[in-house]
C-alpha cells in the first residue's frame, strides 16, 4: 500500500472536476502513471514545460503558481 500524500491537490480536484483519469492525463502528458504519482505527490518534480502542457490540459485559470500551490500537511490551517 502506498502512502505517498498528494501535494498538488488543486490538480487532483481539476482532474476529477473533468471527469478525466490520472491514467488519461499521463498519457496526455507523456509520461506514465507512475510519473505522475510521483509528481504529483512532489517525489519527482515537474518540469517548466510539464507543468505549463498540465495548465494548459486542465484548462487552470490563473498564474502558474497557483495551480502549484503545494499543500503541507504539517502547516496549521
Amino acid at each position: 500500500m502506498r502512502t505517498d500524500s498528494i501535494v498538488y491537490r488543486k490538480l487532483v480536484a481539476r482532474i476529477a472536476l473533468l471527469g478525466l483519469t490520472r491514467r488519461e492525463v499521463a498519457d496526455r502528458l507523456g509520461v506514465s502513471y507512475g510519473t505522475l504519482h510521483n509528481k504529483l505527490c512532489a517525489i519527482t518534480p515537474f518540469t517548466l514545460n510539464e507543468a505549463m502542457q498540465i495548465k494548459q490540459l486542465l484548462a487552470m485559470p490563473g498564474p502558474l503558481e497557483d495551480a502549484f500551490e503545494r499543500y503541507d500537511e504539517t502547516k496549521p490551517s
